[in-house]
Parts: structure tokens; sequence; C-alpha cells
């Protein structure tokens, strides 16, 4: 990998299926939700509703406590490259964020237990009051109507910023910064639709093999 100086850069990554090798609030949903909750999802992946709504119809449905949610968090692995892509931008002095249509609690849960803190994230947020859940979504973009967090908002945020912008996705919520991200690194879901729609994007299947093909953005 050959470093060439130039525009600062920023590394965002998407997380649940990015960084872990799975969706961590389906595995909630699995764990605690009423049965409902696989309709409500699905009808999320069809676009028929969007991430706020298919968060507060889920959420207030777990039967179980926020202590024993993340009891079931231990169990959440990261990929085994996300330490080495952390040190990497450190070195080059990049910026690294993670951009997540996921929640903060959970995110920040699994990242501190892997010893990982003071991550800049942008996430949805839920705080558990005596009265119960409540859900907010201080990243929600009108433009993004579906997702919770707009991601290729935050994406242009920084290239107004003077950044150029690497993203590493995976899935549904990261469909939007196609187009907008200087450079994207794409597996699964989101391969797919790249593929599908002729967009340039740079094939991974673990976050080795972004540091390994590593584009300057």
């Amino acid at each position: 990998m050959t470093h060439v100086p130039h525009a600062r850069v920023a590394v965002l990554s998407d997380f649940d299926g990015t960084l872990t090798p799975s969706c961590t609030i389906d595995m909630l949903y699995g764990r605690f939700a009423a049965p409902s909750w696989m309709e409500v999802t699905q009808r999320w992946e069809r676009g028929e509703i969007g991430t706020r709504e298919e968060l507060e119809t889920n959420f207030p449905t777990m039967k179980a406590s926020r202590a024993e949610m993340e009891s079931a968090l231990d169990v959440v692995t990261l990929d085994p490259g996300v330490p080495a892509l952390l040190a990497f931008c450190q070195q080059r002095d990049y910026s690294f964020a993670i951009v997540s249509d996921g929640l903060t609690w959970y995110i920040e849960y699994i990242l501190g237990r892997h010893g990982l803190r003071d991550i800049t994230l942008y996430a949805s947020e839920i705080r558990f009051e005596a009265e119960g859940l409540r859900l907010s979504f201080p990243w929600y973009d009108p433009s993004s109507p579906l997702r919770g967090v707009g991601k290729a908002a935050i994406v242009r945020r920084y290239q107004q910023q003077g950044y150029r912008v690497a993203f590493i996705g995976d899935g549904q919520s990261d469909m939007e910064v196609v187009g907008v991200a200087d450079v994207l690194y794409a597996k699964e879901g989101l391969l797919k639709y790249c593929r599908e729609h002729g967009a340039e994007a740079v094939e991974y299947s673990a976050l080795s093999d972004v540091l390994a093909g590593w584009k300057d953005p």
C-alpha cells in the first residue's frame, strides 16, 4: 500500500454486518421481542417503513431489562480486522467514525467490551427510563426518510469540511452513500446493489481485505 499525501481523509464505517459479523439488533429481537418483530423488519427490508418506525414498533415489545439485553450482547464479536483498521487510520492521521442505522447504546457497549472507546459515532439513541424506553434520532435527515441516520448527509458534511471520504458498508442502510462517498468498500447486499446499478465499489469480505486493497480516496 503506497501512501500519497493529499487532502484530509475520513474513513467512515457501518457497524452491524461490517465491524460485526451479523446484525446485533436482529439478535436482540430474536431473543426478546414479540414474534411480530420479524414481520415488521421484513416491511423495513421492503422499504414499506423506515428505521424509525421499525425501532419504535419493535423495541417496546422487548421483554427484558437493560441488564438482560447487555448480557446477551456479551456474545457479539467484532471482525478481527477492527484493531488493525483503527491503527491504520491513526498511523495515517485519518479521521475515523462509525455511521450506523443502529443504536449508540449497544454499539458503545460492544466496543467497550473489546477495549475500544472514544470512537466518533453517529447513531440513533435509546434511553432506559422508569416509565419505559425512549428513542430519539439526532442524525435523521429528511432527504433519507427511510433511515434513522442520514448516512449520505454525514458523508457530505465531511466532504464540505475538506475531507475525502472512504466508506465501508454491507447492507441496505449503506446504499444511500453510493455515488456520494469518494471510495466505497462494499460486500453482500451493498455490493450486489452496486453491481446492479453499475456503481463503482471495491469488493471485500473482511476488514483485512479493505486494508490489503486500500485505495486512498
